[in-house]
């Protein structure tokens, strides 16, 4: 009979095999690992996969939970030192984050059905002045960037038309990947920008910086898991009115969501909380639009 001695003196050690540090209980109070000195088989690593998203406990299934239903409530949890309970914000953000930004590469809007007589027309090839690369490409791309009387702004028209040719020869796909992850970028100046305008929003009593940006953090990360789903029931969902009316929903709910965790965290009055999530939901906007604009623009600029 084989048999294993490393796993045997392994099972009777009184260190963890993965710091070093002893151990008095099932898990190590160094580094965490749990004391399961086991051979791992397929099954063995597929069951506990599996035992992680579905626990009834997992942290995963909670924080999203919460931070559904229950604006605010991570902020406030992490800031009153509950932590270990939920996702960290960060994580938090980078997974809905990175959820978001795969949804927006794997759909696209749909075009609207053709009219009569459309199909015939949209199946004739194009002639070669109508290429991607003929003259009337470079004549539309020279009439949509347009002249400016200033010798600096002037000077970029030649990398922006050749982008703006470039990208007609294959529907615009790089640019829109590249502009996504510019976006992206983007999104990791706007949040502490829009931290330090809510500093001069909470400026008695003092609220700390990291206080705003928690809340940011986890207003974002709701935003990204509300619109995926949008951008899952746009590609799936083949009822106009459904999406419609989804959409309309999701207008209502991302400034309401905001206000209510404003009230939890901070907890202050209606009237001052609407007043300051109103003058918050204008400074996003302004500087959501220049943050789109300027990746738009590196975007071509680097296409």
């Amino acid at each position: 009979m084989t048999s294993f001695p490393d796993q045997a003196q392994a099972h009777h050690s009184i260190h963890c095999t993965n710091c070093g540090a002893r151990v008095s209980g099932r898990y190590c109070s160094n580094c965490g690992q749990q004391v399961k000195y086991e051979l791992h088989s397929f099954w063995e690593l597929l069951r506990e996969a599996t035992e992680v998203v579905t626990h009834a406990d997992s942290r995963l299934w909670r924080t999203l939970r919460a931070l559904l239903f229950q604006p605010g409530f991570l902020s406030q949890q992490f800031l009153a030192g509950r932590r270990v309970s939920y996702l960290s914000p960060f994580r938090l953000y980078f997974v809905l984050s990175v959820l978001f930004f795969l949804m927006v590469s794997l759909t696209h809007i749909r075009p609207p059905p053709p009219a009569d007589g459309s199909q015939a027309l949209a199946a004739t090839p194009r002639t070669p002045a109508a290429s991607a690369h003929g003259p009337a490409a470079e004549e539309l791309c020279n009439t949509v960037v347009g002249h400016s009387r200033l010798a600096a702004i002037e000077n970029l028209r030649p990398p922006f038309i050749a982008a703006c040719i470039k990208s007609q020869a294959d529907n615009g796909r790089e640019l829109r990947e590249i502009f996504i992850r510019n976006l992206g970028r983007a999104m990791f100046v706007l949040l502490p920008l829009i931290a330090a305008f809510m500093k001069l929003l909470y400026w008695k009593p003092v609220r700390s910086y990291v206080t705003h940006l928690l809340l940011l953090l986890h207003f974002h990360a709701f935003v990204f898991l509300l619109l995926s789903f949008l951008l899952a029931a746009q590609r799936w969902v083949h009822a106009d009115t459904v999406r419609g009316v989804a959409l309309l929903a999701a207008i209502g709910i991302v400034p309401y969501y905001l206000y209510r965790s404003m009230r939890r965290v901070y907890a202050q009055g209606v009237w001052r909380t609407l007043l300051k999530c109103t003058a918050l939901s204008m400074a996003y906007l302004a500087c959501a639009l220049c943050m789109a604009v300027i990746a738009a623009l590196f975007s071509a600029e680097t296409l």
